[in-house]
């Protein structure tokens, strides 16, 4: 398999029109919660954006895409694989996001009760 003039660009292309889908995504999901948000913007980023080489190639794609083609050729282990790994990457992400927050609300929290202690 050959790859093709435009790679870089496809996937600069790819990315950047993921990204504008996730945050049109976003938009819809304004009036569920923090965590209900995030769980499912990080899961569909993960499928979207998790790459994985190509077989018989070094060109790379989206593990979803990549998963179901192989397949068609290696059975159904593929596909369990590659949840596997769209699993844990997925908590990884989910995790890492509501620890940021965490950490970025106990700041604030913490300015704001220093802000409001009456000077002695």
């Amino acid at each position: 398999m050959n790859g093709f003039d435009f790679y870089p660009q496809a996937w600069a292309l790819y990315i950047a029109l993921g990204i504008i889908l996730l945050f049109m995504i976003d938009l819809k999901l304004r009036k569920f919660g923090f965590k209900l948000r995030v769980g499912l913007l990080s899961l569909f980023a993960v499928g979207a954006f998790t790459p994985q080489s190509v077989t018989d190639s070094d060109s790379l794609a989206p593990l979803v895409l990549t998963s179901l083609l192989n397949a068609e050729t290696n059975g159904i282990s593929a596909i369990y694989k590659g949840l596997l790994t769209l699993v844990i990457t997925w908590g990884i992400v989910f995790t890492l996001a509501l620890a940021i927050k965490h950490f970025i609300d106990a700041k604030s929290r913490k300015s704001i009760a220093s802000n409001n202690q009456p000077e002695a």
